[in-house]
């Protein structure tokens, strides 16, 4: 999908002839037709959409701050062309918070349209599995050892769910990678987290502690 924030943008990518403008897109003359090239999505649409997703309020306003910092975690995000993403490293290393950015470029993007945020630390299974079917994308977030079977079975399903459906699959855990492996100790699913995402590794300084002092 072809995106462009201005008319001359528009023009530019397609080698276009001239261009008529609507509230969503432009519709650009070329040689060989009528091109569609979408404008980004609105912040506030973004926001409407990770609400409905269940994404913390705490980080929503954040992702669009002018100032923020480009972490480790966050470059780490932006450059990554897989279908996901699972970023293991210490608490407040921005796992989260990076992992929400892309998720927001990405429906900005029109690459995604319906993503849901699920904190396996404190999340309702029966509640969680039923929502599954009307999302595109999932972010389950601190998929940490310290699961129980029930939670490990349903985090597991989650990725199963979206292999099979050609969804987007994001996580974050605390636990370095062979941990995090040895936990998870079935090979058919690692093949496919393998697969779905790029799995990289966050050595950072904790950021919650600059925010306290």
């Amino acid at each position: 999908m072809l995106v462009a924030k201005t008319k001359e943008e528009a023009l530019k990518i397609v080698k276009g002839e001239s261009v008529i403008e609507t509230d969503r897109l432009f519709w650009v003359k070329t040689k060989n037709g009528i091109i569609r090239v979408f404008k980004p999505i609105s912040k506030e649409l973004i926001i409407r959409k990770l609400q409905n997703g269940n994404f913390p309020e705490r980080y929503l306003e954040d992702v669009f701050s002018k100032s923020i910092k480009k972490t480790q975690a966050i470059l780490v995000a932006l450059k990554s062309k897989k279908e996901g993403l699972l970023l293991s490293g210490k608490a407040g290393v921005g796992k989260t918070f990076a992992c929400i950015y892309k998720v927001a470029k990405l429906i900005q993007e029109y690459k995604i349209n319906a993503p849901l945020y699920i904190s396996l630390q404190d999340f309702n299974i029966a509640e969680e599995r039923e929502r599954l079917k009307d999302f595109d994308t999932f972010l389950l977030d601190d998929f940490n050892p310290n699961l129980n079977e029930y939670e490990k079975k349903f985090a597991i399903n989650v990725i199963y769910y979206a292999y099979h459906r050609k969804k987007k699959i994001f996580i974050t855990t605390n636990a370095d990678i062979k941990t995090f492996f040895e936990f998870l100790n079935e090979e058919p699913i690692l093949s496919r987290l393998r697969e779905l995402t790029d799995i990289k590794v966050i050595n950072d300084k904790d950021y919650r502690l600059e925010v306290k002092r």
